[in-house]
């Protein structure tokens, strides 16, 4: 039996390592085997028939728990190659110097908030120990429960900013380092490549392109810092790339997140010198020590006795009826279901499809927004009660407005086109648009135009308000599966700010006339 000392443990490497653990676990399960067969009525005089004495059991590699680890995995997530790069390429080549810039020239409320990023690292990097040790999670308790602290985290930073907004000089590093607080919310992503690269990187370069202008001249710290942080997601996106490509790796061989719990572990337990407890197994037999107690429902020994029932194996099998045989009913090859049969208890199976999980929604609350221009578009997504303004744009630029609630945007300037999607009871200014406003799937919007615009189009939107201009009174609106649309027009003769208010209809008549459907409004009198 291989002995490894463990001096020896920590001087090779890990697949060495891991292999001669693995042998270690498998030799213990033959000696176990060999001896509960030479003597199942004294354990204690079996393990001395076997030449092996119980202390000599106690330097080989840990044995993985009886409640799920692997045989021989070792549970150090410090030896996991996406733990171990995490820290090397992220906490220690990146975060660490960014936070050692930032004390060293920034101001106060900036350094608090390059602080409050450490932490969601530190969170971060604990949970990608879990990862390494735990199978993926079955529930979306579990999932919650493990992700409950992310939340605070990324808003922590959003509070502090907006406590800090009176901090003019530094504002602009503020609103940088916010934007990147929600990288950590790819562990919930299906697509969390695209996710730090399109909702997060985009963004963040935005700004800090701002910053580099703005301090280029000025102070080279300041150039050097946004470097730092944008080159931290960055890495942090090729490191997902690499290791999470579909979201984290857990792992298949580990203990269970239950398990993991009520073994008293936490987030940031793990470290460097060594493995977690294990989780609680049935107490072993006390005269073998490291060698786990066999159980009911796993072990070399129990599948053998179950091999060996012989006919009694199929005791517990049902009989297939008739009616369920596809080779004597082919009308069930077409349908692919089988009619619900009795089950082993006398009553009916449910007919009911499985459940599919939900995606965890501990991130799911609020998705982080966007205010950017990507070449010549304006995005602005995800605001919620905020009031944003438009003020530098050109002829060859659109706006797409999309997912925002309750917020208002003004546009001062002639853009090309404005899109509005999937926004709830948000207002917009305009002063003159090229080609058209499009509004879909926007209930209880309100736009006013006050300059031109030529064509105005509204789809699946119920509740909205438009209010033209006298320059845009040419204008062709046109709806589609809407309802309660008002237009409100200028009264001539009144002072500028006076409408009239008036109805887009919604019933209409049609009737055949010489072979073709003609379609007129149904008005309504007294």
């Amino acid at each position: 039996m291989s002995n490894v000392t463990p001096q020896g443990l920590h001087t090779i490497a890990t697949l060495i390592k891991r292999l001669e653990a693995a042998a270690s676990r498998f030799e213990d399960i033959a000696e176990t085997v060999v001896t509960r067969g030479s003597s199942q009525g004294d354990g204690r005089r079996g393990s001395t028939a076997s030449g092996v004495a119980p202390a000599a059991v106690a330097p080989a590699a840990p044995p993985a728990p009886s409640g799920g680890a692997a045989a021989g995995e070792n549970l150090n997530p410090l030896e996991v190659e996406f733990v171990a790069a995490f820290q090397r390429d992220i906490l220690e080549a990146k975060l660490k110097p960014f936070v050692e810039l930032t004390k060293s020239f920034a101001g106060p409320n900036v350094i608090e908030l390059a602080n409050l990023v450490e932490k969601e690292y530190a969170l971060l990097f604990g949970y990608l120990k879990i990862v390494a040790l735990c199978q993926r999670p079955t529930s979306d308790e579990a999932s919650q429960s493990l992700l409950k602290d992310f939340p605070p985290a990324i808003e922590a930073l959003s509070r502090a900013k907006e406590t800090m907004r009176r901090d003019r000089d530094w504002f602009a590093h503020l609103t940088f380092i916010c934007e990147g607080a929600p990288a950590i919310g790819w562990v919930v992503n299906p697509k969390p490549v695209q996710f730090l690269a399109e909702n997060i990187l985009d963004t963040l370069m935005y700004y800090g392109n701002k910053i580099k202008k703005e301090f280029k001249e000025k102070d080279a710290k300041h150039v050097e810092w946004v470097i730092l942080y944008v080159g931290m997601i960055e890495t942090m996106k090729e490191y997902v790339k690499q290791h999470h490509p579909m979201g984290p790796s857990w792992n298949v061989k580990g203990v269970t997140v239950d398990q993991y719990k009520a073994s008293g572990s936490s987030a940031s337990a793990p470290s460097a010198g060594g493995a977690p407890p294990p989780p609680p197994p049935p107490p072993p037999a006390p005269h073998v020590a490291g060698v786990p107690a066999p159980t009911s429902g796993g072990g070399a020994a129990a599948v053998f006795a179950e091999l060996n029932r012989g006919e009694d194996v199929t005791k517990g099998l049902r009989k297939v009826d008739k009616s369920e045989m596809t080779h004597k009913n082919p009308a069930l090859r077409t349908s692919s279901v089988v009619p619900a049969s009795p089950s082993p208890s006398g009553g009916k199976l449910s007919g009911k499809k499985p459940i599919k999980p939900s995606k965890p929604q501990a991130l799911a609350g609020k998705k982080p927004s966007k205010f950017a221009l990507e070449i010549n578009k304006w995005m602005i997504e995800y605001h919620e009660g905020d009031t944003l303004t438009l003020d530098d744009v050109s002829l060859s630029q659109s706006v797409n407005i999309y997912g925002c609630k309750g917020t208002i945007i003004l546009i001062k300037g002639k853009v090309n086109a404005v899109n509005i999607i999937n926004s709830q009871k948000t207002s917009v200014l305009l002063s003159s648009v090229v080609a058209s406003v499009s509004i879909t799937n926007s209930p209880s919007f309100q736009l006013q135009i006050t300059g031109t615009a030529p064509m105005i189009q509204i789809d699946s939107t119920d509740s909205g308000q438009v209010y033209l201009s006298k320059e845009s009174l040419t204008a062709e609106i046109t709806t589609a599966k809407c309802s309660a649309i008002n237009i409100s027009l200028p009264v001539p003769g009144e002072e500028e700010g006076i409408f009239e208010e008036q109805p887009v209809p919604e019933m209409f008549k049609t009737t055949v006339q010489g072979g073709k459907l003609v379609t007129t409004i149904v008005e309504h009198s007294g």
